[in-house]
């Protein structure tokens, strides 16, 4: 028993010594990559600043002197020399550009400004710094917001989910990488705002320059009208009496202008009244005459109309003579005898006046109206007649479609307008595949309806 108590106590003291190793070991890794990443952090920045290049910023710091210099002296220049502030801001421009244009400092712009998100970088023990996940590309962030700020999609550490899932934190480390690197794009932008700035005030202090110069010259030119003007004013005084002898015949001239011009109104207004008597004799002679017209072409239309019905009977009662052997056929037995009706298994053979009666028909007749295939659709089945609800055709119609004496198809109306109608061919009917656009067919009306 001693031996085991002994031992427990051994393996107990063991156990506690490598707790400790394990949180001395993690600890000492934590410090290691904070230290690291402080490290690279310095580095990067004095890299963006260019720290090391001294004899440059110096430069550049003399350069910025001289432009203010430049600046507040304001010299007048004639307009055929160059820019004194404009000269001075190029050279600066270029100073800068030895720096901002440098490839080692846009490369490591380029390299900074990225988004580090979860697992963007990995610890290497061996060289204790952090170094970029291979299997990650990092992009640029979209403008200066932070993207990590929704902390329930990027936690600062890993969430295990009631699920299983664990959602990747965002480390501290690697925000703080970000908004740096925004820092120093935002830098850059603020040097290029700075030179489209010079570039503006260059511009406009060539128009200042400029609008000098114009004073100048304006002075001068001011100095000369006043020397002209005294001239001027011996001048005017000799003018000033010739305008009032001319005032003088202008206003004779006037006078008489009246006279004549009260005589001209009192003929216009003659000549106006004489134009609208005649403009109203003239309009009254109009109206009469389109009145007679109107009654003239009433009476014409009122006789054309009664030709044409008598003419209309008169076919009607010759054709149906014809039918009945020559006589003429009484009007309540003209159903019965109508040979037009459909009696067979073929529409009728019309002559020229047949069919020009049953065209002149407001209604589709039982022994149907020669037509016309405007267009068929094979796919759809679907047949497009130049027949309309001006022949009487409605929705819902069915009617049967004869060709060379022969039943060809049965179609059902779904539409009809002016002139014509749009139907679709009704199935296990005739030979509907046969028929053609332009083909002559003979529609005969269905008892079959919606």
């Amino acid at each position: 028993m001693k031996v085991l108590s002994v031992f427990l106590r051994i393996l107990s003291t063991l156990s506690l010594l490598g707790l400790l190793a394990v949180l001395w070991l993690k600890w000492d890794t934590n410090n290691s990559q904070s230290n690291a990443f402080l490290d690279e952090t310095s580095e990067n920045a004095y890299a963006i600043l260019q720290s090391e290049k001294e004899a440059q910023w110096k430069d550049i710091s003399n350069k910025m002197t001289a432009v203010s210099d430049v600046f507040e002296a304001n010299e007048q220049i004639s307009p055929d020399e160059d820019n004194p502030l404009e000269q001075a801001i190029i050279a600066l421009r270029s100073s800068e550009d030895k720096i901002l244009r440098n490839p080692e400092y846009r490369e490591n712009l380029e390299s900074l400004y990225k988004e580090y998100g979860p697992e963007s970088l990995v610890w290497d023990a061996e060289s204790k710094q952090w170094k970029e996940n291979p299997n990650k590309k990092l992009e640029a962030p979209a403008g200066f917001k932070d993207p990590f700020e929704d902390e329930t999609k990027f936690p600062k550490t890993d969430i295990k989910n009631e699920d299983g899932t664990v959602t990747l934190g965002v480390s501290r480390q690697n925000r703080l990488r970000t908004v740096v690197g925004m820092l120093y794009k935002d830098r850059h932008d603020k040097f290029t705002e700075i030179n489209k700035l010079r570039t503006m005030l260059v511009n406009r202090d060539v128009e200042l320059r400029e609008f000098q110069n114009f004073f100048a010259r304006e002075q001068e030119e001011r100095k000369k009208f006043e020397d002209q003007a005294t001239d001027l004013i011996v001048k005017v005084k000799g003018l000033e009496e010739d305008l009032e002898n001319e005032q003088k015949e202008a206003a004779a001239y006037k006078e008489a202008s009246t006279t004549q011009m009260s005589v001209l109104e009192d003929q216009v207004a003659q000549l106006q009244q004489t134009q609208q008597d005649e403009q109203k004799q003239f309009e009254a002679t109009l109206q009469q005459n389109n009145e007679d017209h109107k009654r003239e072409l009433s009476k014409a239309n009122a006789a054309l109309v009664k030709e044409y019905n008598r003419g209309r009977e008169d076919a009607t009662t010759e054709l149906l003579a014809k039918q009945s052997g020559g006589e003429a056929v009484d009007e309540d037995k003209k159903i019965l005898a109508n040979p037009f009706v459909v009696k067979t298994n073929a529409p009728p053979v019309l002559s020229q006046s047949e069919i020009i009666a049953v065209n002149q028909s407001s209604n589709i007749s039982e022994i149907g109206a020669p037509s016309t295939i405007s267009r068929i659709d094979s796919k759809t089945g679907m047949i497009l007649l130049p027949l309309g609800f001006e022949r009487g055709v409605e929705q819902g119609n069915v009617f049967t479609l004869w060709k060379d004496q022969q039943k060809a198809a049965r179609i059902r109306v779904q539409s009809s307008q002016d002139g014509f109608l749009l139907a679709y061919i009704l199935p296990h009917f005739g030979t509907p595949n046969k028929l053609r656009p332009g083909d002559n067919i003979h529609v005969v009306p269905d008892e079959e309806k919606l």
